[in-house]
């Protein structure tokens, strides 16, 4: 009878150890997790920082847009442009003038280009209203036709297009990188909200 309960004794400790092992265990992946994910939106709020006072610098008309618009999103791409096939993928950010929310979203691109080289740029876009805004939100976009910003960096380090209607109530600037490429593109790109970061 003693055997049998200082078994049950041992048994339950053992239980109760590997329970306590395996919620530690949980609790500091939850954490290294939440790390990742922290340090991704620390980056992306970043790169909406830079992208707009690059957009500024090369663009001050911008401002007032942005400000006066439903919502805008700013996006940076870093992709790889070999031969004729393009690759890449980004981070942004979507951001509800009205309500002052703010959504995380990826890119993802794979499409035909040609030339070869790192290509990175800033894509912004303004929103004129809830409609496109929300679509956009919830339903993405997807470029499927070329959109091209051609690069001559000059003085200022950074390159615009002519703000590019891309939709009704919707406005595209690319701006690229000095020295990292000759021409910005959203060929076969698709922007999606990120569940990961939000």
């Amino acid at each position: 009878m003693i055997t049998n309960i200082k078994f049950s004794v041992i048994i339950s400790s053992f239980l109760l150890l590997f329970l306590t092992m395996g919620l530690t265990t949980s609790y500091a992946q939850d954490s290294k997790d939440q790390k990742k994910i922290n340090k991704q939106r620390k980056k992306i709020q970043n790169g909406k920082t830079k992208g707009l006072k690059e957009l500024y610098k090369v663009e001050p008309s911008a401002k007032a847009k942005i400000a006066n618009a439903y919502g805008y999103a700013v996006f940076t791409n870093t992709g790889v442009n070999l031969f004729v096939l393009s690759s890449g993928n980004g981070k942004g950010l979507l951001i509800n003038n009205s309500t002052g929310k703010q959504t995380y979203m990826k890119m993802i691109s794979f499409g035909a280009g040609v030339g070869i080289g790192l290509k990175s740029y800033y894509g912004i876009f303004i929103f004129d209203n809830s409609e496109v805004f929300n679509n956009f939100l919830d339903n993405g976009w997807s470029a499927d036709g070329q959109a091209d910003a051609t690069a001559d960096a000059g003085d200022t380090g950074a390159s615009v297009s002519a703000a590019m209607n891309i939709a009704p109530g919707v406005i595209l600037y690319q701006i690229a990188d000095k020295g990292l490429a000759a021409q910005a593109t959203v060929q076969g790109t698709k922007f999606l909200v990120d569940n990961d970061l939000n």
